[in-house]
């Protein structure tokens, strides 16, 4: 069995992954404050509730774009598991070429989803992850990591503006839902400027994008914040819940050949 473990600024995510498949995925919320105590009896908790047997775990890997976290989940996933988790950092083989001035800053995450993106081999290709923040990562023909944009999520961008506009109201946001363009009312307004402006926004990118290329790439969606947007964007995309585990699948593979 194998845990892949993905942290973020919101939740912490696990998953149980064995040879039928996937028995279990789960969040926790994400606290840098606590210590690599507290989140080892988290962990317990899940693993006992989800039944869990440590002497089937044949490995640990963790992608993590919070460092204040990073140290403290690897201390507790050590104890929890009895393995040295492979963190996802620079030195970690991966397979992909990242051409970027500063490659040690590409988000654990957008390698992970990279990985698996040129693994499936629709290329060019696009992943857009609606998260927290909305982020593009760009593959070329070759399935090397070419282009990023990062940009405030659907969320973040509502309670940006509540917080820094005096006069508008916190709103609430249902998945599925699709909203007017034409709207009459300032609570409706903020949902279409954040909901319908992100899908336009998605379609922009993608299109520049496809001329930046010279060709029209494949698009992954994934992530939270898919069901908000997705029934206002007009690009032809994918749904890929998965894409991210099973990157930190893939690279946990490739530096463990001989498993």
């Amino acid at each position: 069995m194998l845990i892949a473990v993905i942290a973020d600024n919101s939740h912490i995510r696990v998953r149980f992954e064995g040879d039928g498949g996937v028995h279990f995925a789960a969040p926790i919320a994400t606290e840098p404050q606590q210590t690599d105590f507290y989140y080892a009896c988290m962990l317990e908790q899940l693993f006992a509730l989800c039944g869990v047997e440590k002497e089937r775990i044949e490995g640990v890997v963790l992608g993590s774009v919070v460092p204040q976290l990073t140290h403290a989940l690897m201390g507790a996933l050590s104890w929890v598991t009895c393995k040295r988790p492979l963190n996802v950092s620079s030195g970690v083989k991966t397979g992909l070429n990242i051409r970027s001035d500063q490659p040690q800053q590409v988000g654990a995450d957008r390698v992970a989803a990279a990985v698996a993106a040129k693994a499936r081999g629709k290329l060019p290709c696009v992943v857009v992850d609606c998260g927290a923040a909305t982020t593009f990562t760009v593959l070329d023909q070759d399935g090397a990591l070419v282009a990023s944009a990062i940009t405030a999520g659907v969320r973040m961008s509502l309670d940006a503006l509540h917080a820094q506009s005096a006069q508008l109201p916190t709103v609430a946001l249902d998945n599925g839902v699709r909203y007017d363009v034409l709207a009459r009312n300032t609570a409706d307004a903020m949902r279409v400027g954040a909901v319908v402006g992100a899908a336009a926004m998605i379609d922009g990118m993608v299109a520049r994008y496809a001329e930046a290329l010279g060709e029209t790439p494949q698009v992954w969606l994934t992530g939270e914040g898919v069901q908000l947007v997705a029934r206002h964007i007009r690009t032809c995309w994918d749904g890929a819940d998965d894409l991210v585990f099973e990157g930190l699948r893939l690279i946990w593979e490739k530096n463990h050949p001989n498993r």
